[in-house]
């Protein structure tokens, strides 16, 4: 996958005939906006087509807070001793089955990962009665930007088709390799003691990177102290490179008139020019 800036070049190098310079006056933001609406629209189409759900358009979201609701506070909530929880999403891409469950990209795991939610209407739970089946799973539901699950937590971690992809996460959860130790980054040990600057380190001992100093020894294994950090232009974007193409496509059709044969826009565009192409 290549990253958001990566499309952005394309185009405004398709646009200026690779003639870019410093007072080009195409809108970077702009141009940042389109391309996300371009990637829904795509994402909506193929999921129609397909009924499947490409991994590479979820971002995480990481681990996120929720809070207890009922009744007296939040007026999607009918009931007023329910073990309901909440959390504010940011945009999704909506993808929904025949059945009318929505939201199938969005994907809510336990914060170790061994129970899943699943979308069930907000509306049915409480006509559930206590010995239902039903009851035994765990369920989310999503009106707007609020999000709804039936138990109470505290966080859940979160995976998503995301209108802003920059609105996720990245986790980065590699080992640290010896002579990449980066200044002012904090990192853990794990497994066994490792040796940096001279000192020695302990399982689950933390320790900043110096500058110089790029190497550790030992058994152990080095790991970002914090895995998450915010998503940018430069990272990888989350669609295939064939959607990264039309994407570069439809923006430069539809949106400046390029034609689609030679992406790039005919200047003469008059009729005696139409009808000697080809010859020669």
């Amino acid at each position: 996958m290549g990253s958001k800036k990566s499309i952005v070049d394309d185009i405004e190098i398709i646009l200026t005939q690779f003639g870019k310079t410093d007072d080009s006056v195409l809108d970077e933001n702009w141009l940042s906006y389109k391309i996300d609406d371009v990637r829904s629209q795509l994402i909506r189409e193929q999921y129609k087509v397909t009924n499947v759900i490409d991994q590479s358009w979820l971002s995480p979201l990481g681990i996120v807070p929720f809070y207890s609701v009922n009744f007296a506070d939040d007026m999607n909530i009918d009931c007023c001793e329910c073990d309901i929880s909440k959390t504010v999403l940011p945009q999704i891409v909506s993808l929904e089955a025949g059945n009318g469950n929505q939201d199938l990209g969005l994907n809510i795991l336990s914060s170790c990962g061994k129970k899943k939610y699943y979308p069930y209407s907000l509306s049915l739970w409480k006509e559930l009665p206590p010995e239902h089946p039903r009851n035994l799973f765990n369920y989310h539901w999503r009106i707007g930007s609020d999000l709804y699950v039936n138990k109470k937590v505290d966080q859940l971690r979160i995976f998503g088709i995301l209108r802003n992809p920059e609105d996720g996460v990245l986790i980065t959860s590699a080992p640290v390799i010896s002579g990449t130790i980066a200044t002012g980054i904090t990192y853990v040990v794990k497994n066994a003691q490792i040796v940096y600057n001279a000192t020695v380190y302990a399982v689950n001992a933390t320790f900043v990177g110096i500058v110089g100093i790029t190497t550790f020894t030992g058994s152990g294994t080095v790991y970002l102290s914090s895995q998450t950090a915010a998503f940018n232009d430069t990272d990888a974007y989350p669609c295939t490179g064939d959607m990264a193409r039309q994407i570069v496509l439809e923006i430069c059709v539809k949106e400046f008139g390029i034609e689609v044969k030679g992406l790039m826009a005919d200047k003469k565009n008059d009729s005696r020019d139409d009808s000697t192409k080809g010859q020669g």
